[in-house]
């Protein structure tokens, strides 16, 4: 009984505990409450923005294209002969002044020849002075000849009277009449001596004549024996060697000018109507036959500059708009634009700055007339022709807007945008009309967003098409 007992106390100390926990699960479930409902927040989307500004943009357009000199000499012989002395300077690469002597080719013959055609001219000079002599003999002579045939007639007239009168006979009347004949022929033959003086003289002065000629073009093939250089230039190729015979007509040498070189860049027809629309100097009704075409930079109101860049290293130079192709090329539409650099040697640092030499590859910055009051915007903020504005209530609003023209990171507008908005430059996605923003001003994007518009930036980087990634650049290059 006792055993039984104690069973039971056990069991009841068991069951207790667990009727406890029902009784308190139950009262947990019959007191519980449901989830508590809080009211709804809408969140705002951080965005970084720029104020749009207007300013007065420069316009710009880069191409490029190959060196080529102002000024390029063929040296050719314009005489035959032996090449009988080189200068120092023929040689390739080297610079050469104004007036020196490269080459020079045997003169011998050229001086036998000057001196045969100055003993011709003597000659017919000498002859010349025999005619003038003559002249004056023949006309002494014909005044004598004269004199005596007055007396002759004279004589033959008193002849005539007393053969008349049957006092003188007729042979002797005859004789007298044949001497009077015969002094006429003599002065008829002086006469005409003297008539051919002025024909005899005119001939030998066109010998004279032709002779001076002959003796000029004998002087100046003299002269064509010592090649010159005619102007400042650097040798690019030699072809000849000394006592080699050379025939005239023969190319010896080539070189090209230093002191002018010109880079043809392809620009398309677009930025350049972008880069002169703005000019205010109107040429257009001026006739094309009277543009002073040294003043074609003013015209248009163009600059230039001209770089050459290898990995790290960039070079640049001045340059001065010099004109344009006088065609557009078929296949990319683009129209030639000719630039010149004045003295591309004259700065010159060597492994610093080289200088500017045929086939150098390019690349040429054209500078325009500033676009006054025009609002800009990096190329990243426009999309499908729509930019993000921020609104005053801090809500996004897609602005369809029209663009004038873009350049390398940003674009001008035309339309749908003022001066003073909010420009949103965040990539924003998604992008929905209304969402509420909380905007965080750029300066530092505005302000070199503003930069490249209005100055002129040295490190141009042609494969940047996005304005952000141009920012990065300079970050890197500050640092």
């Amino acid at each position: 009984m006792k055993s039984g007992a104690k069973d039971i106390v056990k069991r009841i100390i068991i069951v207790i505990p667990v009727i406890i926990a029902v009784m308190i699960a139950v009262n947990l479930v019959k007191s519980r409450k449901g989830p508590e409902r809080l009211p709804a927040k809408e969140e705002a989307k951080s965005v970084r923005i720029i104020k749009a500004a207007a300013v007065d943009v420069i316009p710009r357009a880069v191409g490029y294209g190959y060196v080529e000199p102002g000024k390029a000499w063929q040296a050719v012989a314009e005489v035959s002969g032996k090449i009988v002395e080189t200068s120092p300077l023929l040689k390739k690469g080297a610079l050469c002044r104004k007036g020196e002597v490269l080459v020079r080719i045997d003169p011998a013959k050229y001086k036998l020849a000057i001196a045969q055609t100055e003993a011709g001219i003597n000659n017919i000079k000498a002859k010349l002075d025999e005619l003038d002599s003559k002249a004056r003999n023949y006309k002494a002579s014909l005044e004598i000849e004269k004199k005596s045939l007055k007396l002759s007639k004279k004589e033959l007239d008193r002849q005539k009277k007393l053969f008349g009168k049957g006092t003188v006979s007729s042979s002797k009347y005859d004789q007298q009449r044949l001497s009077y004949y015969a002094q006429s022929a003599q002065v008829q033959n002086i006469q005409n001596s003297i008539n051919l003086i002025p024909a005899t003289r005119k001939a030998l002065k066109a010998d004279l004549a032709l002779n001076r000629v002959k003796l000029k073009n004998t002087k100046l093939d003299l002269e064509y024996t010592a090649i010159k250089a005619p102007f400042n230039c650097r040798i690019i190729d030699v072809g000849i060697e000394i006592s080699q015979f050379v025939k005239s007509g023969q190319v010896l040498a080539n070189a090209d000018g230093i002191e002018t070189a010109e880079i043809e860049a392809q620009i398309s027809m677009g930025k350049m109507r972008n880069l002169i629309k703005s000019r205010k100097n109107d040429s257009s009704h001026a006739s094309l036959f009277k543009i002073d075409l040294k003043k074609l930079e003013e015209i248009f109101g163009l600059k230039a500059i001209v770089r050459v860049k290898s990995g790290d290293f960039e070079v640049e130079w001045n340059a001065r708009f010099a004109g344009a192709d006088a065609t557009i090329d078929p296949q990319t539409r683009t129209l030639g634009v000719i630039v010149a650099v004045d003295n591309p040697y004259k700065k010159v640092k060597i492994g610093v700055r080289p200088p500017m030499v045929r086939n150098m590859f390019c690349e040429v910055e054209l500078i325009g007339k500033p676009v006054p009051e025009t609002i800009v915007i990096p190329r990243s903020a426009l999309h499908d022709g729509h930019v993000y504005v921020v609104n005053s209530e801090n809500r996004l609003e897609r602005r369809k807007v029209e663009t004038d023209f873009g350049q390398t990171n940003f674009h001008t507008i035309g339309h749908g945008l003022t001066s003073g908005e909010s420009v949103v430059v965040s990539d924003l996605v998604p992008a929905i009309d209304g969402m509420l923003l909380e905007p965080v001003e750029d300066e530092i994007l505005g302000n070199r967003l503003i930069a490249e518009a209005t100055e002129h930036i040295t490190h141009h980087r042609r494969s940047d098409s996005d304005f952000d990634f141009f920012i990065r650049i300079i970050y890197r290059n500050n640092d």
